[in-house]
């Protein structure tokens, strides 16, 4: 018997979690530097900074070291047992964690369990529409639970109290937990296995960091610029000449008003005008106090913000440039056309459970009533439709202008004008630093925009107002991790024997609490391809879906049928073991 850290999957997202831990420890340490190098310093501001950054490196150090010592757990726990697959329903609570009732195989029981992590993590195992989860451990003790796959890991214990633990399993009930059918136990391929999983090439982000140094730099330039426009007049006293313009002045300082005695470049005429002179006094920085006149001689100041202004503007675009560069290139092995604005970043590499098995293409009747299970009425979905792609730009559409990056920039051109106005009501070092990331996340949007979003807008809009449709019948199927909706298509006129044509990923068209708003109300029915004008990079073709009237976005061309991987797609989609009884009484 094999152990679950034997898959795959499973080390891997066990790295990345135990990786994520050592980072938020690593950004706690950073953050005390900084902290106790800032409050060496004379500057005015030095006392705010200090505050953010001791909040910063506590709260990365509480949740880097908690997620170590449940990294550790869950390494324990995952290389002492095996998963075993079971009916799960999700349970809202108003306060308090997020919890979900396992259902045991077989024995009739049911384990609540409190989920061990933050909201967005949570949403990453939320049962599918399938409502399977996988889960290592022991429901007295606590354990790991994940999707179908392995893939992400989440560590749950037991709900505490009685009360709360009859409440919870009675609200599981309600939605039919233990009616549910038994999925199948995980039962990996001999060579999906690794005994001892090979490490894979860790990623030291030389980029992100040149970006950050690069991007503290600019701000720090910025500031200096900022505060020299304060800096007081002063009116000088000349004392004694030498060679050249150099000479002795006394002065007023206009921070503690003292008299001092000092070097100073006097103007060059300044000799017909007689013993008196003017300059300034910086007002910041390890510099205050230094005397300078108008041409910035005196004091150093001026050029250490130059350097920092330039140094950091260039290695912020360097930063930025090998980034976008090292990710592409990184995207390129794998390329996939469309991104999924609500999917895991991971999900275009789908697991798969067992590449060995071959086995008969699903028939229009099995998927059909896998589609029916999984069909959840909308009530309650009031929501302004999306304009017309045939009589407005493509811009407009609210689909198009999540897949081109477009609202993402608009976002972040907001959040840029929202720290400009804080810099300008002198807000202080939290308006530089929303600043600076709004900045970078706006060239980032920028370059996603031109590169690829705008291509691929523009590709779907042709595809979407092709005049030609080709008519089909469809199975609205959800991808058990994610619940990315998947359209199957099938002969317009034929059977419940017939065998799919092809397959096409969806875009979830709601938002991103309810992502399934705006999909089909039938889980089978009739639909319009239109496009095959087109093809992505992999030689598909690119279609865009009509039905009831209105256009779904794919994430990805149209996969044909008689692919290597598309029986094993429909597989995941539909394992075979549920639908048995389904596709008998349906035929």
């Amino acid at each position: 018997m094999t152990r679950a850290l034997d898959l795959r999957e499973t080390a891997d997202a066990l790295e990345r979690y135990r990786r994520r831990a050592v980072e938020l420890m690593g950004i706690a340490a950073v953050a005390v530097v900084l902290a106790v190098g800032a409050g060496m310093l004379p500057w005015a501001w030095t006392s705010d900074a200090v505050g953010w950054l001791g909040g910063l490196a506590v709260a990365a150090l509480v949740f880097g070291i908690g997620a170590w010592a449940i990294g550790k757990r869950m390494r324990h726990t995952l290389g002492a047992g095996t998963w075993s697959a079971h009916a799960a329903v999700p349970v809202a609570r108003a306060w308090g964690s997020a919890t979900v009732v396992l259902a045991a195989p077989g024995s009739g029981e049911v384990w609540p369990l409190k989920v061990v992590a933050v909201r967005q993590r949570y949403e990453l195992v939320r049962p599918g529409p399938d409502g399977v989860l996988w889960w290592c451990g022991d429901p007295n003790l606590g354990g790991v639970i994940a999707p179908p796959g392995g893939g992400e890991l989440i560590w749950a214990k037991p709900v505490r109290g009685r009360a709360a633990r009859r409440r919870i399993v009675a609200r599981a009930e309600q939605e039919g937990l233990l009616s549910r059918p038994v999925p199948r136990s995980p039962q990996p391929a001999p060579e999906h296995v690794a005994p001892r999983p090979k490490p894979t090439r860790r990623r030291r982000g030389v980029w992100r960091w040149v970006a950050l140094v690069a991007a503290v730099a600019l701000g720090l330039a910025v500031y200096g610029a900022e505060q020299s426009l304060d800096d007081p007049q002063v009116d000088l006293t000349i004392l004694s000449r030498q060679d050249g313009n150099a000479c002795t002045v006394s002065w007023k300082d206009p921070f503690d008003g003292t008299a001092r005695t000092g070097p100073y470049q006097c103007h060059p005429e300044q000799q017909h005008l007689g013993d008196w002179d003017t300059g300034f006094v910086v007002s910041y920085g390890p510099w205050k106090g230094d005397l300078y006149n108008a041409e910035w001689e005196g004091t150093p100041v001026d050029q250490v913000t130059d350097w920092l202004g330039g140094l950091g503007a260039l290695g912020l675009l360097v930063g930025l440039v090998g980034g976008g560069v090292s990710r592409w290139r990184r995207r390129a092995v794998a390329p996939v056309p469309y991104a999924d604005p609500y999917a895991d970043p991971d999900a275009a590499a789908r697991v798969r459970l067992d590449k060995a098995r071959t086995g008969p293409v699903p028939t229009y009747a099995r998927l059909a009533a896998h589609a029916g299970r999984q069909a959840v009425a909308q009530t309650g979905t009031r929501r302004r439709p999306e304009a017309d792609v045939r009589a407005v730009p493509w811009w407009r559409v609210r689909g198009l202008r999540r897949v081109s990056a477009l609202e993402e920039l608009l976002v972040a051109a907001v959040g840029c004008a929202g720290a400009g106005l804080g810099v300008w009501l002198d807000v202080g070092i939290p308006a530089y630093v929303i600043g600076v990331l709004m900045a970078g996340t706006l060239l980032r949007a920028c370059f996603r925009l031109l590169t690829t979003g705008r291509p691929v807008a523009l590709l779907l809009a042709r595809a979407a107002t092709a005049p030609v449709p080709v008519v089909r019948r469809y199975a609205l199927l959800y991808d058990p991790r994610g619940g990315t909706p998947v359209l199957v298509v099938f002969p317009a006129h034929g059977g419940p024997d017939d065998r799919p044509e092809g397959l096409i990923p969806l875009a979830p068209p709601g938002t991103s609490n309810r992502p399934r708003l705006g999909l089909p109300s039938a889980p089978t029915g009739s639909v319009e391809l239109r496009g095959w004008l087109d093809r992505a990079d992999n030689g598909l073709p690119i279609v865009v879906p009509w039905i009831e009237g209105r256009p779904l976005w794919p994430v990805e061309p149209y996969a044909e049928a008689g692919g290597s991987d598309f029986a094993e797609h429909l597989e995941w989609l539909a394992p075979p073991e549920e639908d048995q009884e389904e596709e008998a009484s349906a035929s």
